[in-house]
């Protein structure tokens, strides 16, 4: 996996790029310090399977410079990392094709379980970004860059999801919602299948990792 890291911030780049040398993975780690730096690797017909960049190289006009960018590398997963928390300023940045938003003011171990994530192929949302959106009813915005297969779920997934995150079994869950076993069963194949895994258990795990469930 080729990445690139696209940050001004040298102790930040330094340590993000540590982390992303842990990553089997991993066969050729690149960094640069400014956009002009980037925009030359594109005129070099240089690839990357991933780019991290901040949003301090992308400038003031950062918007349109990820547009460039998005271009530039169109094989290329993109993920914005950056000082703003700002639910607005997040969705933007799906909005505008990011795979994933990280908030450098996140704790260690979150960077951690966001790179270990969208290495895997995953993209991410801030768990806080879907928690909002949750209680308002936008979650469905962007629930479909969270998903590995970029689906969104249904209504009744979510709440199957929910019953298998409290432990219940299929026959109680089926009790809860008010449907036979066998639907039970049908809603858990779709997640497992959205979720990209072998288990209900693994489900639960990943849901929580992408913010759909929380922790």
């Amino acid at each position: 996996m080729k990445i690139l890291v696209a940050d001004n911030h040298t102790l930040f780049r330094e340590g993000f790029s540590r982390q992303l040398q842990r990553f089997g993975a991993l066969t050729e780690l690149q960094e640069v310090t400014d956009f002009a730096a980037v925009e030359k690797l594109a005129q070099e017909g240089k690839s990357f399977d991933l780019i991290f960049v901040d949003r301090d190289v992308l400038g003031a006009d950062w918007k349109e410079s990820f547009k460039k960018m998005h271009a530039m590398f169109a094989a290329s997963r993109l993920i914005v990392t950056g000082e703003s928390e700002s639910r607005g300023d997040i969705l933007d940045a799906f909005g505008l094709g990011a795979s994933g938003y990280i908030p450098k003011k996140s704790s260690d171990s979150l960077i951690i379980n966001a790179l270990r994530l969208i290495v895997d192929g995953n993209a991410y949302v801030p768990p806080a970004v879907l928690d909002g959106m949750r209680r308002t009813g936008e979650s469905g915005r962007i629930l479909s860059h969270a998903l590995p297969d970029g689906k969104n779920l249904t209504g009744r997934q979510s709440e199957v999801l929910q019953h298998l995150s409290n432990g219940l079994s299929n026959k109680q869950i089926a009790y809860e919602m008010s449907v036979s076993e066998a639907t039970v069963k049908l809603h858990i194949n779709a997640l497992l299948r959205h979720l990209h895994v072998e288990n209900r258990t693994k489900a639960v795990v990943t849901a929580q990792r992408l913010g759909i469930l929380q922790a």
